[in-house]
């Protein structure tokens, strides 16, 4: 059955609305920054020359160091919460979940205050962290499918247990963890809020690069040239990571219940759920804690400075910057959740919509909000220093993450239901406002939460367009985690920890 022509109809003309935004905030400023500085001769200088050679090696070598660790940590809990039951298993996957959503810059703050000195070590923890979230999501669904009589038949003939893994499971799992692999990696590898507050100037990536280049030594085509790169390369590495990763087929899949832990598998179920959820939960919590210390010895102090004026001496004035995230994250709700719905119920048959509000995944924040200072910097388009432009971008970012919580959902309403309502009288429009709206309400919060949670954390292109007027959270921590001393750190510490206490709470409403 077909969606009813007059609410599908009008969805398609206000299709428009997403493809507008999507053009003249993110196609535009691409495009136009690579006809105007990129060149094949800039394009070689990028990759070859011997002050970025170190960069593009340590870019690498972080992102699958990384991948690597967040790989070792994620499975045996992704193991232990997809193919058993037990107490506490939702609250376990709800606190790995939680940094995901948190600006990286609070993730990497925490990492700070548990090992300050240590800036690799320190990039790798806080991307782990960031990332278990990623592999849980991805893998665990795969996993929970599989039929466990399948493991067990296995063991029966006298395969040992990494026997099973690799014989059995893993050809299973492999699409879900090729695809988990690839997405980890290309967070990994054009991180900037990580690099920035912990990296400083010894560790340096190509997304810290760029903006180095292009802020500090005003070298536009380095810049746009080490975007242009990096952009590839994520492309290569999702292209690789899609390759049978859709896991359409589901040989020997049946839709089973988790088992319950046993007395023999209750130890390895332990372990594999208590260390990564303490590896993961150890940096929010060092953040709270070390929010109450100054100088060795409990104090409320950084609250107090946060909120007496103290930061305004480098021009942050902490009550207008929450109010400004939180002014921020309501308009992109507003705006990217009116955009998903509109594309989800217009129902396009081949899904170029979809595709098309995907592109902002290719292209890492910071060379986003490079391309936009460099397209918006001139009349009658001279927008890179307004206000508004900040949540229209990051509505540019959240939009394909609602759009895929929300397609699902919309795909999902059984015909039935509409039938059953035309059945009684009801038009199209009584029909998805009374029918179809009340089945997606669970999709549309998630979709909400998701978008002011991607509001909130941004910190790539937010870093280029904003203005002492229009400072967000994780910008006022950067700087203020930048300053030396001990006063304007310690602020950061408590706006770090105010951030970590309303991420978790708000989360922990959803379980």
């Amino acid at each position: 059955m077909t969606r009813p022509d007059s609410v599908s109809l009008t969805a398609r003309r206000l299709q428009v609305l997403p493809l507008a935004l999507v053009a003249v905030f993110f196609v535009v400023p691409v495009v136009s920054m690579v006809t105007r500085f990129v060149r094949p001769g800039s394009l070689f200088d990028a990759l070859t020359e011997e002050s970025l050679r170190g960069v593009w090696w340590f870019t690498f070598w972080q992102a699958g160091a990384s991948t690597l660790l967040t790989l070792v940590v994620g499975i045996p809990l992704t193991w232990a919460v997809a193919r058993f039951s037990f107490a506490g298993s939702r609250l376990v996957t709800a606190l790995v979940t939680v940094p995901f959503f948190m600006p990286a810059v609070v993730v990497a703050t925490g990492v700070k205050a548990v090992i300050p000195g240590q800036p690799t070590l320190g990039i790798l923890w806080a991307h782990m962290v960031f990332n278990v979230a990623v592999v849980v999501r991805v893998l665990g669904p795969r996993w929970a499918l599989m039929d466990p009589d399948m493991e067990d038949t296995a063991a029966d003939l006298g395969a040992n247990p990494a026997r099973v893994f690799t014989a059995v499971v893993l050809p299973h799992i492999a699409g879900a963890l090729r695809a988990a692999t690839s997405i980890v990696f290309v967070f990994c590898f054009t991180s900037y809020g990580v690099i920035a507050i912990l990296g400083g100037i010894s560790r340096r990536t190509v997304e810290s690069e760029v903006f180095v280049q292009a802020v500090r030594l005003g070298d536009t085509r380095t810049a746009v040239s080490l975007s242009m790169v990096q952009a590839v390369v994520v492309f290569v590495v999702f292209a690789v990571g899609a390759r049978g990763g859709s896991d359409n087929a589901r040989d020997g899949s049946v839709s089973v219940r988790p088992r319950r832990t046993t007395r023999r598998n209750r130890r390895m179920v332990a372990a594999a759920v208590l260390v990564p959820t303490a590896l993961v939960a150890a940096p929010l919590a060092a953040i709270v804690m070390r929010s109450f210390v100054v100088d060795g010895m409990p104090s409320l102090d950084g609250y107090r400075w946060l909120f007496d004026g103290t930061t305004e001496q480098i021009g942050i004035d902490t009550r207008r910057v929450i109010a400004t995230s939180v002014v921020f994250a309501v308009a992109c709700t507003v705006l990217t959740v009116v955009c998903a719905t509109v594309i989800a119920f217009a129902r396009n048959p081949t899904g170029t919509l979809s595709a098309l509000t995907s592109l902002p995944l290719a292209v890492s924040a910071v060379t986003l909000g490079l391309g936009l200072i460099i397209t918006f910097d001139s009349s009658p388009f001279d927008w890179r220093g307004e206000t508004w432009l900040i949540p229209v971008i990051h509505a540019v970012v959240a939009l394909p993450l609602a759009v895929r919580t929300l397609d699902g959902a919309v795909g999902a309403i059984p015909d039935d239901m509409r039938r059953a309502a035309a059945s009684l009288g009801a038009g199209p429009w009584r029909t998805w406002r009374r029918v179809e709206l009340p089945v997606i309400r669970p999709a549309l919060a998630r979709a909400a939460g998701l978008s002011a949670a991607v509001s909130v954390g941004e910190f790539g292109a937010t870093s280029f367009l904003s203005r002492s007027d229009s400072t967000t959270i994780p910008v006022a921590i950067s700087r203020l985690m930048g300053h030396p001393g001990a006063v304007l750190p310690q602020t950061a510490f408590a706006l770090a920890a105010l951030c970590v206490v309303v991420f978790t709470l708000a989360f922990a409403a959803t379980v």
